[in-house]
Order: structure tokens, then sequence, then C-alpha cells
């Protein structure tokens, strides 16, 4: 609804010079001249086509229309007055909107974020999960966990924990074409993350074997794709740390080169997930809260399975 009224100032000085009766007592209130009050209530006058006051030499007395408005002018100002205190007496609601790597929600966070929701009830806390990196201020998003090797400037990144993999393939696979030396991976199809071109190049370096021109890769860009891939016996895959312990145990898995192969990457080469946050929101306290309790009480070694020299 649109409001068809004079300037509020004009009512609001009205106001005062009505429950004062005077001008000079209304200026002395509102800190501004005697000269000003009149000329704010003759604008008013104005807007209203109503004359408000008799002038006298030394005092003013109201019409009958200023009785009037004046009755609606408080009734209206003391709700405001209401509104504005209501607003300031109220605490704000702490907000934190997350976007989170499938699988570090699924693996690590969702799991334990009791632990951290629940001393702050009064928290409205949101996750979209998904592997890109969206843009911030078009979603809303408070802060990111992303996977990658870091580097995005733009944003304060703080290393959480490595994902650390293990190569592992299904039995069958290894039988029908058996991993008797690192050269003979390039006989597979390979299976690697999306977002992490130079994994398998580092990994074969890290093995000695010469990267060819090409060879035959499956690129997929979640962790859960990649895993049914492996399993599915599509090719060797790169399978995050608890996964692979788990498959490895069931025997649907085995992992030829060891399990703890890529811990041998220079710290550089290794995926990792970063807290990714806005510079400006740095001092956010809902922000340091969450960073703190992310390194403090998820990524540890007994929740991870594996020290990380992230922390």
């Amino acid at each position: 609804m649109r409001y068809k009224l004079p300037p509020l100032n004009t009512l609001r000085i009205f106001e005062a010079v009505m429950r004062r009766g005077s001008i000079r007592q209304a200026a002395d209130e509102l800190c501004i001249t005697p000269q000003a009050v009149s000329h704010q209530l003759k604008l008013l006058e104005e807007s209203l086509g109503r004359q408000l006051l008799d002038r006298h030499v030394r005092s003013v007395t109201p019409t009958e229309s200023a009785e009037m408005l004046a009755e609606y002018v408080r009734r209206g100002l003391d709700q405001i007055a209401e509104g504005v205190s209501l607003i300031k007496r109220a605490r704000a609601t702490p907000k934190l909107f997350l976007r989170v790597s499938p699988y570090f929600a699924t693996a690590y966070l969702i799991r334990h974020l009791g632990n951290f929701t629940q001393p702050f009830p009064e928290l409205d806390f949101r996750m979209s999960i998904g592997v890109e990196l969206v843009d911030f201020d078009a979603s809303g998003l408070d802060a990111a966990i992303h996977w990658g090797y870091g580097g995005h400037h733009e944003f304060v990144e703080t290393p959480l924990i490595e994902d650390l993999k293990v190569l592992a393939c299904t039995p069958a696979l290894l039988e029908q074409k058996p991993l008797k030396t690192p050269a003979d991976l390039l006989r597979h199809k390979l299976i690697s993350p999306l977002g992490a071109n130079s994994l398998w190049r580092d990994v074969l370096a890290l093995l000695g074997v010469e990267e060819p021109a090409s060879h035959s890769m499956l690129m997929l860009d979640t962790h859960s794709a990649m895993l049914e891939a492996t399993l599915a016996g599509l090719g060797v895959g790169f399978i995050s740390w608890l996964d692979a312990l788990v498959e490895i145990r069931s025997g649907r898995l085995v992992a030829p080169f060891g399990v703890d192969l890529l811990s041998r990457l220079p710290v550089e080469k290794t995926p990792k997930f970063f807290l990714l946050t806005r510079p400006e929101r740095k001092d956010s306290e809902v922000l340091t809260n969450f960073s703190r309790w992310l390194v403090d009480y998820v990524c540890r070694e007994d929740i991870v399975g594996y020290p990380s020299r992230c922390r």
C-alpha cells in the first residue's frame, strides 16, 4: 500500500509542538531552532490545506483540525516507536548456509553435525550438497567445503583434511588383467575424479611409469560414481580411504599397490578438503565457531581414519 502522507518529519515536529504546547519548547526538545519548527509546521499546513495553529505573539493555539490530527499522529508514532524497540531488543537469528562436497558431507559432516548445532538451538543452518563451487553472492552462501588442490585466491582457504585415496579394483578385473608391474596399469581403464586431471599422472610418476600420450580414462565428478564404476569392474579407480577399507575387507575390492600408496605423494599433489570463506566474513562469530569445530571435532584421525598433514 502506498501511503499519501505529508513529510514524516513535519508530523514528528507537529506532535512535539502539540505535546509541549510551545514552538520554542518543541525546538529545544528536538535540538533545532524555533524558526525551523515554524517552517516545518508551515509545510505541514500547506500539505494538508488546513491551518493547524492560531499563532500569537508568544503562544500558539491548536485548531480543531490540529486536535484531531494530533491524536492519530501520536498513535502512529507510538506504534513506530514500539516496533523499533522490539527490533532493537530482538537478537538477530544467526544463520549459516554451506555448500559442501558430497563425500565430505556424507562421510564426515552430517553424522556429527548435531554436536555443532545442539549448543546453538537458534541457529538457522542450511546445507547445499554439490561438487561445483557456485557463486556465493548469487546463492546466498556463507561458506563452502570444497574438494581440490586449493588456489582459490578470492577466498580465505582453511585446509581441513587430505582426501587420501586408495588405488583399487575388483578381484575379477585383476584376474583378467593382472597388475604384475606398475606399467600394467596402462592396460586398464583408469577411473579418475573429474576435477583432478593430474592425479593419475602424479601417481604414475610416483610408481616410475612414464605416462603415454593417451590412455583410456573414465572421468567422473563424484566419489559415489567412482566407487560404483570401480565396483562394476569398469577399471582401476581412486577410492577414498574409508570406503576403500570397507570394500577391501568385504573382498569386493583389492588394492594391488597397497592402501597407503597415495600417502607417499607430496602434500601439494594430494587433493584436500578446504573450508572457503569470504575475506570480509573472516570475523564472523558463527563462521569462526564452525571452522574451529570442524578442525577440532570432525577432521580427526579417529573419524577420518588417518592423520592429515593439513592439521
